[in-house]
């Protein structure tokens, strides 16, 4: 009983650290004009998961927040998920270095889980069974996804690298939102933040700032505006002109 205890132990810290490097993972790789299309996807198929274990529970260890979600609450982040390039705006990128200030650093890491709260509770005020109501948030999207384009290469031309316009634009998002939604964002990043493995953190800041060397190094032999701008829509890529699926018209 003890050896398989000690091994359930040594799973459950491997998972640990493997959730914090995910979750770091998913803060830096997030896509300035919001989510991945297929969130919609994985938000349905945490859902089902999340009511799966539910139903099992387990007697060994507390249930995580993930799996106390009701069916509700999913299909709530599901379709914050879906409305989120149309609701986040656009902000001019704030003027990053790497390593990241202390402070920077913080709303950076509280971001993600900060405009997800604010997307999330701003969706519970549209119909999706409008259609006229889905059509604006298409266009506001699409809309988004261009001016989002167009804030980073004015970044670029103006001598900043991608990874700093990027960051930069992630931080002023979060900075815009309701002050009360930053403080509650900022604590519990705080405290995620305290309970990282040991290097995490730094390794984190050592990959943004080994991506902005390795830009600047080729941004450094782009000598015109249109060089640097063709530079920036080859790196930036989301799912041009496309909605998520929620938001598509019904036929």
């Amino acid at each position: 009983g003890n050896v398989i205890s000690g091994r359930n132990a040594v799973t459950m810290l491997r998972s640990s650290k493997l959730l914090v490097a995910v979750g770091l993972f998913a803060v830096v790789t997030l896509a300035a004009a919001g989510p991945p299309l297929d969130a919609e996807a994985k938000a349905a198929k945490a859902a089902r998961k999340a009511e799966a274990r539910a139903k099992v529970g387990s007697a060994n260890r507390p249930q995580t927040d993930r799996e106390r979600f009701t069916p509700e609450m999913m299909e709530g982040r599901r379709k914050a998920s879906a409305l989120f390039a149309a609701i986040v705006e656009p902000k001019a990128p704030k003027t990053v270095t790497f390593p990241l200030s202390a402070d920077d650093d913080l709303k950076f890491h509280a971001a993600r889980e900060g405009l997800m709260e604010y997307v999330t509770k701003s969706a519970e005020t549209y119909d999706l069974n409008n259609e006229d109501t889905k059509k604006s948030l298409r266009d506001k999207t699409t809309s988004n996804q261009d001016k989002t384009r167009e804030l980073l290469v004015t970044a670029v031309q103006a001598g900043q690298t991608l990874q700093q316009a990027r960051v930069g634009l992630i931080i002023a998002q979060f900075e815009s939102l309701p002050a009360e939604t930053q403080e509650e964002s900022l604590a519990k990043g705080r405290e995620r933040m305290e309970k990282m493995p040991a290097g995490a953190r730094d390794k984190a800041g050592q990959r943004q700032l080994s991506k902005h060397n390795e830009e600047l190094g080729q941004l450094a032999d782009l000598k015109t505006d249109a060089d640097k701008e063709a530079w920036v829509n080859k790196r930036y890529q989301p799912s041009v002109r496309k909605v998520p699926k929620m938001l598509e018209e019904t036929k």
